[in-house]
């Protein structure tokens, strides 16, 4: 955090200075928010192998009205659905040969100059209105100002959540988790327990609604895996204008999931997890998740943000400001295509001979692994631009690895300029990590593992009460000088509370606060877990009608 930083009233802007200035905001938040370059000041357009020719055999298709149904070799699991007018893998490979991928990488942070009366905050997170003609068109952008002054609930309240979109069996009914501790499985498995292993995305919904219709979150951030096995089963490739749903999957997983007083137009901003790609392939609908944020389905709830695969937002509060800072980080799921088969984005060994996503890349998947360090070398580039210009009393990371992936990294970034919060998920377990943690390898910055979401089976045994940390979402309750971390398990338990203070920057401690606590008489900290709710499940809005 950048508490110290209280009375910075900000450089004016410089016109010979166009690609770097940063015009506000002043006194935070005094209204003058950022106004910096309009366009992306540093795309750098990966100019990478080309992808090597030679013919490669199709594989079998079926036409349908709207989809073609791909029937995929024997270990890729499932069926992945190819929407009109996209090419076929073995096609996009084809024309791919000889061509170079342009991969949109901006290292620098950027407004978009499409989106309507962006220089006004309003109470909603906003973007062009129509998408970009890739789906990596708005890497790097930061969104317009978005304003939450509205006090009279008292405090505001954000739910975090990452790891929680099941499989469909039958269609109108509850998804079912993932189910990562079958005996196959070596390394996670463990006893099945009924009521929570078959039902966790249920659970968790369940009591993210009961929750939310007593504190109304503004809004969800969403740490991504969102559809498992293998996120959207939609080729990827397909024109970011197409957005379909022919796996029921962003209907019944999502939109009806997480819908009901206090979650209706709550807005949730993401990021992708390695299965969003394909878990162990990179060639499905990752892009169709960014494509999503302008969906015009029948069902879609306009609540969906994930614009690009890194972004940036402003959250004004009455009296503080939030600055957030959504990072990919699968490159630590993307290796050497013949390295760690069952876990490996770009493998390939589950890849389709001849894996290509077209002109946006990855291109194939001996490319792969290098699409992958490109963007995280630009992010950390375009990550520095933007926390050095943040003035806001708090900066949190949203990202999908949590930061035993990346710790050198992390913790240099977190130390220089005082970041005060990561969200992550990947693992699949609820973890508070505060400054007394001695398992906290970036302290005194905080970080959150909430991976729990009910997507795929925990990978702890659970409780069928609820007396556990292996599902669940978190609740943060943000202050000027505070955020109070609540994890809220499948049961509906509070299982623990912890309050964290703003860090400083090029400092190895937090803001000195000695004022009345969010966490009341909890300690300095908070601890501890809490009795079981006196809500019962009944209270909450039906899942399924």
């Amino acid at each position: 955090g950048n508490a110290e930083l209280n009375d910075y009233a900000g450089p004016t802007v410089a016109p010979q200075m166009s690609d770097d200035f940063y015009a506000g905001p002043t006194v935070p938040p005094s209204g003058d928010y950022y106004a910096g370059p309009t366009v992306p000041p540093s795309l750098d357009y990966y100019a990478g192998p080309t992808v090597p020719p030679g013919p490669i055999a199709p594989p079998a298709t079926t036409t349908l009205a709207t989809v073609t149904v791909t029937t995929p070799p024997p270990f890729h699991g499932g069926t992945t659905f190819r929407l009109e007018g996209t090419d076929s893998l073995w096609m996009s490979h084809q024309k791919m040969s000889g061509t170079k991928v342009q991969q949109h990488l901006a290292r620098k942070v950027w407004q978009d100059p499409h989106v309507k009366d962006a220089s006004e905050c309003q109470p909603r997170f906003r973007v062009r209105e129509a998408p970009p003609e890739v789906a990596t068109g708005l890497n790097g952008v930061r969104l317009p100002p978005t304003c939450f002054k509205d006090d009279s609930r008292g405090h505001h309240h954000v739910f975090v959540i990452g790891d929680w979109g099941g499989i469909i069996e039958q269609l109108g009914k509850p998804p079912k988790p993932a189910d990562h501790r079958a005996a196959h499985f070596v390394g996670n498995h463990r006893e099945f327990i009924h009521g929570a292993d078959n039902a966790a995305q249920e659970n968790v919904s369940k009591w993210m609604k009961i929750r939310a219709a007593e504190v109304h979150p503004d809004y969800v951030i969403n740490l991504g895996d969102n559809f498992y096995w293998a996120g959207i089963n939609i080729q990827c490739g397909a024109p970011t204008t197409e957005v379909r749903d022919p796996g029921h999957q962003w209907e019944w997983i999502w939109e009806k999931m997480y819908a009901g007083p206090g979650l209706d137009d709550v807005q949730w901003l993401g990021v992708l997890g390695n299965h969003d790609f394909g878990g162990f392939m990179f060639t499905n609908g990752w892009d169709q998740a960014i494509a999503y944020t302008w969906a015009n389905l029948p069902f879609s709830s306009k609540r969906w943000m994930t614009p690009a695969l890194y972004y940036s937002a402003q959250v004004v509060y009455s009296d503080f400001t939030v600055d957030y800072f959504f990072v990919d980080s699968n490159v630590f799921d993307a290796f050497d295509p013949h390295a760690d088969a069952g876990h490996n984005i770009c493998g390939a060994l589950h890849n389709y001979p001849g894996a290509s996503c077209g002109i946006t890349g990855p291109a194939s998947t001996e490319e792969c692994p290098q699409w992958f360090k490109n963007l995280w070398d630009a992010q950390i580039d375009w990550l520095e631009h933007g926390l050095e210009l943040s003035v806001s009393e708090w900066q949190v990371v949203a990202t999908h690895f949590p930061p035993e992936h990346g710790t050198a990294e992390w913790r240099r970034l977190a130390r220089k300029y005082g970041i005060d919060l990561f969200l992550t998920a990947h693992r699949h377990i609820q973890e508070v990590h505060v400054l007394n943690d001695a398992s906290n390898m970036l302290a005194p910055t905080a970080f959150v593992v909430s991976g729990g979401g009910g997507g795929i089976t925990s990978e702890g045994l659970p409780d069928a009460s609820g007396k556990d940390d292996q599902y669940g979402f978190m609740d943060l309750t943000l202050s000027k000088n505070e955020i109070k971390i609540t994890a809220i398990s499948h049961g509906g338990q509070i299982r623990s509370t912890h309050c964290i203070f703003q860090r400083h920057k090029e400092k190895d401690d937090t803001e000195d606060y000695t004022g009345p606590s969010l966490c009341g008489d909890l300690g300095e900290y908070g601890t501890g877990v809490h009795p079981l709710p006196t809500a019962s499940p009944g209270q909450g809005q039906p899942i399924h009608t």
